[in-house]
């Protein structure tokens, strides 16, 4: 969390002009503090209602600083909302984490929320992205890339939705999941050896 408030932000002025989503320290503060407490009560099994509400908290403030980056704008630009949907997991299972802290539910969705929704979406988007701009690209994502950050998300909303909500079809979730998210990657290597094993597009050299 802490490196996506510094990256995240920068990427998005970077490519939309005029968009003001100026990092605030007090809120950047606030929010490692609050997660931070939240997951250290949760790794030593404090009172579950206590770790409940820190979680709660700890999402709130994610799902605060991720309305301030202007989500809005993002929705035009692969490149940027991939990385908005990727985080907006973090939040999504911090929830969900809290909730089995009174035995809604399991610790699995959220932990998948965090795994495959946000460590593999940021991964994902972030690796496109830094290609792009390293081999001298325009930063601009097409088809591929799109359909590459939506498995990705669907993959995710499998791992987390099909075990709280059809846990009948857990087996088939599972290997949908599995399949969307290997795609994904599958789609990179594709689309991306090409760019990272020739002379950069704009002449310079790296």
């Amino acid at each position: 969390t802490l490196i996506a408030g510094r990256v995240v932000p920068f990427f998005a002025r970077s490519v939309t002009p005029g968009l003001r989503n100026e990092v605030s320290i007090g809120r950047e503060r606030a929010l490692a503090m609050s997660t931070s407490l939240a997951l250290l009560a949760w790794l030593l099994n404090a009172s579950p209602s206590l770790t409940a509400a820190l979680l709660l908290t700890a999402a709130g403030l994610h799902l605060w600083r991720l309305h301030t980056w202007q989500p809005k704008a993002a929705l035009r630009r692969p490149l940027l909302w991939s990385l908005y949907l990727a985080y907006a997991w973090i939040p999504v299972g911090l929830v969900l984490l809290a909730l089995a802290q009174w035995q809604i539910g399991s610790i699995s969705p959220a932990l998948h929320a965090f795994a495959v929704g946000a460590t593999a979406g940021l991964i994902l988007a972030m690796m496109t992205r830094t290609a792009r701009g390293h081999t001298g690209r325009p930063l601009t994502a097409g088809r591929a890339e799109s359909a590459a950050y939506i498995l990705i998300a669907v993959a995710a909303l499998l791992r987390v939705g099909v075990p709280l909500l059809l846990p009948g079809l857990y087996q088939l979730g599972l290997i949908a999941a599995g399949l969307c998210f290997a795609a994904a990657f599958l789609i990179y290597v594709v689309v991306y050896t090409p760019l990272l094993t020739t002379t950069r597009a704009d002449g310079r050299d790296g």
